[in-house]
């Protein structure tokens, strides 16, 4: 049976009840920026586009942990890439975002039939599962973005069944790009910032991201943050993959998994 959701949610496109946030505040200018990037997301994610290999790199993670016909949360779906290719592995999917023009990009695509899609409010504090409903949750570049990362791992660990899988992806504090990065978002939060972005339009994407990406924490703060919320730090599965500026975490909820055997090859 799929996670229970409130009864009067269409199993396409659904939105959560909102929550008790102001508008104009650091989420809405998350989901301004990925609402920009909706048109051209899912080209980021075709055979030659730059996130190809994050896709094949997650799409295996889950596999690795979680069987065939598993209940797969994809928390930040985007335009709905990964969540679409899990569903076509026979997991049963869904896609939970903040960003409207995203997830109107995701249900459209082909495929988008397969999964459903919810839209969360900017604000939103609580998942709108039932406890131990689901066997992973997935939740790539999310926690970045987040004010509450502690929290939302705490969200993650309640909805997860005992053996189930969180994975994660954060930016990698230890690779070149990030060392660069803190001295570019130091400028891009300073008053000289649209003055230099008026100069060089391209700069105004990239220094967007850096304004709202506010989670850069080292792997340990991340792995006891999991600890504290009930989760598990696990190794990663399978061959290793190609370093990138991000790093995948992985964590279970402590218990025996009932869905283990029969993993997807």
């Amino acid at each position: 049976m799929p996670p229970k959701i409130p009864a009067d949610e269409s199993p396409r496109l659904t939105r959560t009840a909102p929550a008790s946030t102001p508008p104009g505040g650091h989420q809405d200018q998350v989901r301004a920026l990925f609402d920009s990037k909706a048109a051209d997301w899912p080209g980021k994610y075709a055979p030659a586009g730059r996130l190809a290999g994050r896709l094949a790199q997650l799409d295996a993670a889950v596999c690795a942990r979680v069987g065939a016909g598993g209940e797969v949360l994809d928390l930040g779906c985007g335009s709905g890439d990964l969540a679409r290719r899990l569903a076509d592995g026979g997991y049963r999917v869904t896609g939970c975002d903040i960003a409207p023009r995203m997830l109107r990009e995701a249900a459209a695509a082909r495929g988008g039939h397969t999964v459903r899609w919810i839209r969360l409010d900017p604000g939103w504090r609580t998942l709108p599962f039932e406890a131990a409903s689901l066997d992973a949750v997935v939740a790539a570049s999310v926690l970045e973005y987040v004010p509450y990362p502690s929290a939302v791992l705490r969200e993650c660990a309640r909805v997860l069944r005992p053996g189930g899988t969180l994975l994660c992806t954060v930016p990698d504090m230890t690779h070149p790009v990030r060392w660069l990065e803190w001295l570019l978002v130091w400028a891009a939060r300073t008053p000289l910032a649209p003055a230099a972005e008026g100069a060089w339009p391209r700069l105004r994407p990239y220094a967007a991201y850096l304004r709202v990406s506010r989670q850069r924490r080292r792997a340990r703060w991340w792995h006891t943050a999991g600890r504290r919320a009930g989760l598990r730090p696990a190794p990663a599965r399978g061959r290793r993959a190609p370093r990138t500026p991000l790093r995948l975490l992985t964590f279970t909820r402590p218990g025996t998994f009932p869905g283990a055997a029969g993993r997807r090859q």
